[in-house]
């Protein structure tokens, strides 16, 4: 047995995230098994899609078993979102190599970048560089080109820079998962450009309200996307507007990521801002980047903390698998090193982190059912079993 694992938000699973899958086969891996974000994605967003469609689709094209990250963790930071997935690859005891895809296709050079960035030499050069004011990635970037301009270059991209994320996380916890990337195939992240039935995701969700999205996704999944209802943070913007209106600075500091006040920014642009897109556009500076305000915000909106942020992922949360996915889950009955649940009532017998991150998970979800043109219940989170195909 070979296991491969693969972190995705898979917002939605299109045709470069099957084209991993299938190259992880194609180099050995026998088992494939899936960390995905919850109902909430780095974007500062919710995912496009009900995290049971995004499941379906994973399962519908090889990947057998699919684990959720919590959304505490899976609307957060690069660092933070590779720290909590990789801990749960990790965590099944079972998993043999981390595959994903990235600019540079080459794992020593992701290596190599990590390394750099471990150099005791670049602090002093990255505290010169955050004194200009400028955002931490580019900050980042320019120190290291001062001591290695290729590891620079690699940490322009956005997928190298998750990789070299990746990477970085494992080799903190010691983990025996060998880190694996391979050519990231189509249009650049972000791109509005296409190649032949390859487009960026952010592409592919803008066309899924404008029209022809269906070849750039798996042919089984089509009917799956367009009976599923979509998510669109523009349903809960009033209540955004509303809980920063009212928000004091002392509260909103202690969201993950915020720093040198720029809750207060956030404050003051709520008080003029008419929509979400003027709050961040009216919240950014050249330190904090547009993402980086949408994180905040969201994070703050869903009740999240970085002493939330700061908690070890507490448990492995299955919700999906077929076959070879409950193979999986009963080999890793004595190698994991976190506890595995099925259902919300396994959460009852674990610690005081586990309550929590559940907990706030609820939250988020309860929160994520208004994200629909039409309001869905609460509750959803604790009624929620796997998906077995």
């Amino acid at each position: 047995m070979k296991v491969a694992g693969i972190i995705a938000e898979y917002n939605p699973f299109h045709n470069g995230h099957a084209h991993l899958v299938e190259t992880a086969r194609k180099n050995g891996a026998t088992h494939v098994v899936a960390v995905m974000s919850g109902n909430f994605v780095q974007r500062g967003e919710p995912a496009l899609f009900d995290r049971s469609v995004r499941t379906q689709a994973a399962l519908m094209n090889g990947v057998d078993l699919v684990l959720q990250l919590p959304s505490v963790y899976a609307a957060s930071a690069a660092q933070s979102f590779s720290r909590a997935a990789v801990e749960i690859l990790d965590g099944m005891g079972i998993v043999d190599e981390l595959v994903f895809g990235s600019e540079c296709g080459d794992t020593e050079k992701l290596i190599s970048a990590v390394c750099a960035l471990e150099s005791e030499s670049l602090k002093p050069l990255l505290d010169a560089e955050l004194k200009k004011g400028i955002s931490f990635a580019s900050a980042r970037e320019n120190a290291l080109r001062c001591i290695d301009s290729d590891s620079a270059d690699i940490i322009k991209s956005p997928n190298n820079i998750l990789g070299v994320e990746y990477i970085s996380a494992l080799k903190k916890l010691g983990s025996r998962i060998v880190p694996v990337t391979f050519p990231r195939i189509g249009s650049d992240h972000d791109s509005k450009e296409t190649g032949g039935n390859i487009a960026s995701a952010s592409n592919i969700r803008e066309l899924f309200l404008a029209g022809g999205w269906e070849r750039f996704v798996p042919e089984n999944t089509v009917d799956i996307y367009k009976n599923a209802a979509i998510a669109n943070i523009e349903n809960i913007e009033k209540a955004l507007l509303y809980k920063l209106r009212t928000a004091d600075s002392e509260s909103l500091s202690k969201a993950p990521d915020v720093s040198e006040g720029i809750e207060n920014r956030i404050i003051s642009a709520a008080e003029t801002a008419t929509n979400l897109k003027e709050l961040y556009s009216f919240s950014k500076t050249k330190r904090y980047s547009h993402a980086r305000i949408r994180r905040i915000i969201l994070s703050y909106f869903l009740g999240f903390t970085a002493e939330d942020l700061a908690i070890p992922v507490p448990y492995i949360r299955v919700i999906g698998f077929n076959e070879k996915g409950a193979e999986l889950i009963r080999n890793a009955g004595e190698a994991a090193r976190l506890p595995i649940i099925t259902k919300a009532s396994d959460v009852a017998s674990l610690g005081e982190n586990a309550q929590k991150i559940f907990s706030l998970e609820c939250r988020a979800g309860n929160i994520f059912a208004l994200c629909f043109e039409k309001t869905l219940p609460c509750g959803g989170e604790k009624k929620s079993i796997p998906i077995i195909k």
